[in-house]
């Protein structure tokens, strides 16, 4: 993933905010998505290791986050530096964690327990599908 920036910044202002077919996020709307999606687990991150046991996972509406961010009237520079410092932020959170902390536990809606190990590994999914998205073609990216 640390080809990302490089590549990003190589697509062309026309092409990352082109809609996808079907209408579908830009790339630099999926980029934007991407750090709605780190500004949210991140304090996810942190509030499971001071907050009572199970902290309840809330969810955020995806599209009125795209919606209120206006992600697709930025730069591609500066939603890329705010998915940069944003996923440096949570490598630095993660990085500390200690086994004991990975097996803190999320509530679900659906009533369904998980630890912050899957959360970790949840975020880290859904970023490389969205990547594979804006990538389709370069699998380093993912």
């Amino acid at each position: 993933m640390k080809e990302v920036p490089a590549a990003f910044i190589s697509i062309s202002p026309e092409e990352a905010a082109a809609p996808r077919p079907g209408g579908k996020w830009s790339k630099l709307q999926l980029l934007g998505h991407l750090c709605d999606s780190a500004v949210n687990n991140l304090s996810r991150f942190i509030k499971v290791q001071y907050e009572p046991q199970p902290l309840r996972l809330a969810l955020y509406d995806q599209n009125e986050w795209m919606a209120a961010q206006q992600h697709g009237s930025a730069t591609q520079e500066e939603v890329l530096a705010l998915w940069v410092g944003l996923n440096q932020a949570i490598l630095r959170v993660i990085s500390g964690l200690t086994s004991d902390q990975l097996r803190l536990v999320f509530l679900k809606e659906s009533g369904e327990t998980v630890t912050l190990q899957w959360l970790i590994e949840d975020y880290l999914e859904h970023m490389k599908h969205h990547l594979g998205q804006i990538f389709p073609d370069d699998s380093r990216m993912i």
